[in-house]
């Protein structure tokens, strides 16, 4: 079950499942956009927390992760409609039942739920096919993020973009109108 949970809260324990998980070099296990965002954790049937993510609105912060990046200065996001940004999910290592597809499944039904227009994430090689099954799509050229040390690994994080409104579409205002009824006929004995 995924849920909401208070960043100041859960502070220790979404830092501590991100230094267990994030072994390939995170440099910050806490940076200033946990402050402001929406942190959910995964839990099991102890209601044990085993798994984390969180989601930044661009309506509520004036940059997204993605575009403090130094290396993707380049890319293009949508201006129509609320973006989202899913990030640092990560989940234990020793649990099965796929917790990164339930946190992701999650996260695109709460951007839903929330009427986004787009989420954008960053994913590597590997994860790419899984979120392209869930009709993410690339929208710019791999680069080293500024969060991970990826120059030194080598890994370089992938945009993507999910897009519930369609780029460049304005949605169109439905403007209810008053029901006509035609006369009932009413029978009386």
């Amino acid at each position: 079950m995924v849920e909401e949970v208070s960043f100041h809260n859960h502070r220790a324990i979404i830092a501590q499942i991100r230094r267990e998980v994030y072994t390939t070099g995170l440099i910050h296990e806490i940076d200033e956009f946990d402050e402001v965002a929406h942190h959910f954790a995964l839990f099991n049937s102890k209601r044990e927390i085993t798994g984390v993510i969180r989601v930044l609105r661009s309506d509520e912060v004036p940059r997204l992760e993605l575009q403090s990046e130094s290396d993707a200065q380049e890319l293009v996001f949508p201006q129509n409609g609320l973006l989202m940004e899913v990030s640092r999910g990560c989940a234990r290592k020793s649990i099965t039942g796929m917790p990164l597809m339930q946190l992701a499944m999650a996260m695109q039904e709460y951007a839903r739920k929330q009427k986004a227009a787009h989420v954008v994430t960053k994913s590597g090689k590997r994860l790419l096919p899984l979120y392209q099954s869930m009709g993410f799509r690339v929208f710019g050229k791999p680069f080293y993020s500024d969060w991970f040390d990826d120059r030194k690994t080598g890994l370089m994080s992938i945009p993507i973009i999910y897009d519930f409104v369609k780029p460049g579409h304005v949605p169109k205002v439905v403007v209810p109108q008053p029901q006509q009824h035609e006369e009932e006929e009413v029978l009386v004995w």
